[in-house]
C-alpha cells in the first residue's frame, strides 16, 4: 500500500531478517487462503509490521513451518495463519481497495481503477467477524478526501487526522489485545507519520502534476519536525508494550528503518 515500514536489514541480524520474511511470506499465504491470488498484489510492508507487532502482544505461541511458496521452490520459515495474520490480511485487502478508490477520484489514475475494478470482487470473502473495518476504513477515508477537496485545513495535524485516526482505531480494535495494550495511540502516531512522509515523497510528483499536496499549501509546516517528533513517539509507545517477542525486530523498524526512509526521501528531494 504504501510500503515506508519496513527494517534496515543491514542493522538486523540474519535471524531477525528472516522472522521478517516469515512474516510478510505468512501474510502473503493467508490472503492467498481466503481471498485468492489476486489481492496477494495488495501485500503491504506496513501491514507486515502491524502484524508482527499484533502477535507479539499475544500470548498464544506462534508456529512457523518451512514451506515453498510461489516465488521460491527452496522452502523457507513461513508463520502459519493465526489470529494477527487472519486480522491483517482483511484490513490490507480492504484498505487496498478503498485507497485504490480513493487514487481514481483524486487523481483519475487508470492503473488504480483497473487494479480496483479486479480486487472489488474478492471483498465478498472478507470475514464477517471483522465487518467493523469496513465503515472505520470508509468513514476516515471520506473525511480525508474532503479535507484534500475543500483545503479547509490549516494544520499538518488537521489534514492528517483522518488517516491517523483510521490507523489508530485499527489497531485499537484488533480482538486479541491480551495484555490490554493501548494500541491506538501508536497506531495514531503511526498513521500520522505514514501520511506525512508519503506526502513528502510524493511533493515532487504532485507539483509538477498540480494534484493535490498538503505540503503545497501549508507551505510554512515544519514537516521535517512533525517527522521527526512521530517517529520518537512511535519509539516511546513501543517500550511501553509488554512484548512476547520479536523486540529487537520491532525496535529496528521503529527507530531506524522508519529514520532510513526519511532520510532517504529527504535527500531524492534535495537532489
Amino acid at each position: 500500500m504504501f510500503g515506508y515500514v519496513t527494517p534496515l536489514k543491514e542493522e538486523l541480524t540474519f535471524r531477525e531478517y528472516d522472522i521478517f520474511k516469515s512474516y510478510y511470506c505468512g501474510l502473503c499465504q493467508h490472503i492467498k487462503k481466503q481471498f485468492g491470488h489476486i489481492p496477494r498484489l495488495t501485500l503491504s510492508y506496513d501491514i507486515t509490521t502491524m502484524a508482527i507487532l499484533l502477535d507479539s502482544i499475544g500470548t498464544g505461541a506462534t508456529l512457523v513451518k518451512k514451506q515453498s511458496c510461489i516465488t521460491s521452490i527452496k522452502k523457507r520459515p513461513i508463520v502459519q495463519e493465526n489470529t494477527a495474520l487472519k486480522y491483517c490480511a482483511n484490513i490490507n485487502v480492504i484498505l487496498s481497495y478503498y485507497k485504490l478508490q480513493d487514487d481514481v477520484l483524486d487523481e483519475n489514475s487508470i492503473k488504480s481503477k483497473l487494479l480496483a475494478q479486479q480486487l472489488k470482487p474478492y471483498l465478498k470473502k472478507a470475514s464477517p467477524e471483522f465487518s467493523f473495518l469496513l465503515p472505520i476504513i470508509k468513514s476516515n477515508l471520506n473525511s480525508l478526501r474532503n479535507l484534500e477537496k475543500s483545503h479547509n485545513f490549516s494544520s499538518i495535524d488537521e489534514i492528517a487526522d483522518p488517516f491517523a485516526n483510521l490507523v489508530g482505531m485499527l489497531f485499537k480494535k484488533y480482538p486479541n489485545n491480551n495484555n490490554n495494550i493501548n494500541l491506538y495511540d501508536f497506531g495514531y502516531v503511526l498513521g500520522k507519520w505514514i501520511y506525512l512522509i508519503d506526502a513528502l515523497d510524493d511533493l515532487e510528483k504532485d507539483t509538477v502534476n498540480a494534484t493535490f499536496n498538503p505540503l503545497n499549501i501549508l507551505q510554512d509546516s515544519d514537516i521535517e519536525f512533525s517527522i521527526l517528533s512521530c517517529g520518537a513517539t512511535c519509539k516511546e509507545q513501543l517500550n511501553s508494550f509488554r512484548l512476547k517477542s520479536n523486540t529487537n525486530l520491532l525496535n529496528n523498524i521503529i527507530l531506524y528503518g522508519m529514520m532510513d526512509k526519511y532520510t532517504m526521501i529527504k535527500r531524492r528531494g534535495k537532489k
